[in-house]
């Protein structure tokens, strides 16, 4: 017996010990988030608002009061430790204008188990027949709600409240739930722990280390634009089901769901589920139904279901129940590819993004300190500099605009900065970064909460062989000069990516732009959901790079499309994703491979190849693309001029 245990499937195997042990859903730092005074972080347990945290007082006004104040201003509003006691919604504060309202705002708890909000008991807002009775209510369409966030918390919808949902989650392009535990008062009464179908146009987002309980649905998804991943999340003890999907674009791994009812229900022939490294455990022992019930794409990797008599119950092109308890491998449509190729993705190894502990506020430097200031036009360059350098371990810059004229260089003891959802103006740096990592004594540099200013500024050049971490940063461009491993969780960006022999972990990865998005050369690049827009080639891999790309939603905005939506030339990738065409425009060209000098390609409207392609949202799927050779590989399902028939649907039982 041989056990294949990558670091991201030792974590995995850990969280199951602790599950199985009583401790799911511990976070494995210890949290106590705090921020200086100076950060421009709003205390809601501080003047003018007052709010109380002493489980009697009703603190709706004060919380929502220091919401409604702090509109599209990248504020964090903070919950110290206590439970806050709510008798109506919070809801995300309404701008000047449409495009301003709902967006840029960050709720934020000290600790995930200290910071509760919990509904008074009874609460007339949530025992009526109301289904929009949610605790937080972030926002409503359009697709311009970016940076909204909610941290480190706990939610409790307290007894009575029959109707009550956790979070009605808005955010586009860059946003995130993370650290957080949502939990259904009274015997698991409500509707939704986590509603991200409440409108249209929600995500791409990140929903990361969460933990639900009870309620009738753990998570409800709709909609088919746009995309939102989930990592490390923990669904438990639903009324109907885990989750339930109507049409959206949803990317998981390390999905944990116990339950007698569904994990997965997938209801509509647009949904789009990619599903690694999931355990999902029937509650009684023995239940005689199927884990899984799909009726839109599916493609699941590496899935345990102990307990249930079926694991997958597949309503596609073909009907297909999978009716062991784990399996490697799993599509509901046909493979396609234009070579020989594997049955199996490609599979490159994982590994979890680096964490860090909070560093205590003793050991925090600020540019303040130094002279720096923002919102001014005064080069704040060298201010950082002198915080970078001196000694401290985390550099934070307050909330604000940062002008960087000067470059800075992290360097020395510095293994985080963290802007308190700052923004980085740097005009003038011509093809220099407003940052650069360069050698230092902390072997990983997180850069986080941080916003750049534009598609032709860079935020940081990576000039090291230390590995870095960019987390939740919006407008992003990056520029690779070194060697050094990096790792993308909840970022975006308007410009092109451009990797040469690194290896790249990316989780809910957000490039628009017109022309290439990422160009791989030479690396090995893991992509845990992708979301693109525009003309232009979504990843090219070339000169041998691998690519593996893991819920891909291609949104295909703007005019004709005149190059590939994906090319690979003498290199590996791996593809799921699916295409959306509502402006009807779709892709012509969705893959150009070339091996040997050889090239073929997967085309619209072309005979015999033509027949491979799944239709999704009025764009092209690509429920799997094996574009690699390797061991087991296999002729392609369709040649110009052949006529073998397509893949079905594949089930690889797990062994080991």
């Amino acid at each position: 017996m041989v056990w294949n245990l990558t670091p991201g499937r030792l974590a995995s195997f850990v969280r199951s010990c602790l599950l199985l042990a009583g401790f799911s859903g511990l976070p494995i730092l210890a949290e106590d988030i705090r921020f200086p005074n100076d950060a421009g972080v709003i205390d809601v347990t501080q003047a003018p608002y007052h709010a109380k945290g002493d489980g009697v007082t009703d603190d709706t006004l004060a919380i929502q009061q220091a919401l409604i104040e702090h509109p599209n201003q990248n504020r964090i509003i903070y919950l110290p430790n206590g439970t806050y006691l709510l008798s109506s919604p919070l809801k995300w504060p309404v701008g000047t204008n449409e495009e301003s309202s709902f967006r840029a705002t960050i709720l934020q708890g000290q600790s995930r188990t200290g910071a509760v909000l919990r509904l008074a008991d009874f609460s007339p807002a949530f025992t009526g027949s109301s289904r929009d009775a949610f605790v937080l209510w972030m926002g409503e369409s359009p697709a311009s709600r970016e940076r909204n966030a909610v941290r480190n918390l706990s939610i409790h919808t307290g007894t009575g409240n029959t109707v009550a949902s956790g979070i009605a989650f808005m955010a586009n392009r860059q946003g995130c739930i993370r650290d957080v535990t949502i939990t259904a008062g009274g015997k698991g009464e409500g509707v939704a722990g986590i509603d991200i179908g409440h409108c249209d146009a929600i995500g791409p987002a990140l929903i990361q280390n969460v933990h639900i309980e009870g309620f009738d649905y753990g998570i409800k998804a709709a909609f088919p634009q746009y995309s939102v991943t989930l990592e490390h999340v923990e669904i438990h003890n639903q009324r109907v089901a885990a989750i339930r999907n109507s049409s959206q674009t949803l990317t998981l791994r390390d999905f944990r769901s116990s339950n007698a009812v569904p994990a997965i229900l997938s209801r509509d022939p647009a949904s789009f589920i990619t599903l690694l490294d999931a355990h999902l455990q029937a509650l009684p022992i023995r239940r005689q139904a199927a884990a899984i019930q799909n009726r839109g794409f599916l493609f699941a990797s590496h899935v345990n279901a102990p307990g249930w008599t079926n694991l997958v119950e597949n309503r596609t092109v073909t009907n297909i129940v999978v009716d062991i308890q784990e399996l490697d491998y799993f599509i509901s449509h046909p493979r396609t590819a234009l070579f020989n190729a594997p049955r199996e993705p490609l599979q490159l190894a994982v590994e979890e993004t680096p964490d860090l502990p909070w560093d205590p506020l003793s050991q925090w430097a600020s540019p303040l300190r130094f002279g720096g200031k923002p919102d001014d036009d005064v080069d704040d360059g060298p201010a950082i500099q002198k915080a970078i350098d001196s000694g401290a371990t985390t550099v934070y810059l307050p909330n604000g605009s940062w002008r960087i004229v000067t470059p800075v260089e992290i360097r020395g003891a510095v293994r985080r900065i963290i802007g308190c959802e700052a923004r980085i103006v740097n005009s003038g740096l011509g093809n220099n970064a407003a940052f650069k990592l360069v050698d230092g004594s902390a072997p990983v540099v997180r850069l986080e909460r941080l916003s750049g200013s534009s598609a032709v500024d860079a935020l940081i050049e990576h000039a090291s062989s230390r590995r870095l971490v960019l987390s939740s940063c919006s407008d992003v461009r990056y520029i690779g000069s070194g060697s050094g491993d990096l790792f993308l969780e909840d970022v975006s960006s308007r410009s092109e990516w451009a990797i040469r022999n690194q290896k790249v972990w990316a989780r809910q990865w957000c490039v628009e732009r017109d022309g290439n998005k990422i160009v791989n050369r030479g690396g090995t690049v893991w992509i845990l959901g992708l979301k693109t827009e525009k003309p232009g080639t979504v990843i090219r891999t070339l000169e041998g790079g691998k690519t593996e790309l893991l819920g891909g939603f291609v949104m295909a905005s703007g005019g004709p499309k005149s190059d590939p939506m994906f090319i690979i030339q003498d290199a590996s990738a791996s593809i799921v994703a699916g295409e959306v065409a509502f402006q009807g425009s779709p892709f012509r060209v969705i893959v150009s491979e070339t091996r040997n000098g050889v090239n073929r390609i997967l085309e619209r409207g072309s005979p015999g190849i033509d027949s491979l392609l799944s239709v999704h949202a009025g764009g092209s799927a690509l429920p799997f693309y094996a574009g690699f050779d390797g061991p087991g590989a296999i002729p392609p399902p369709v040649l110009p001029g052949r006529t073998n028939r397509l893949d079905l649907p594949s089930a690889i039982p797990k062994s080991f």
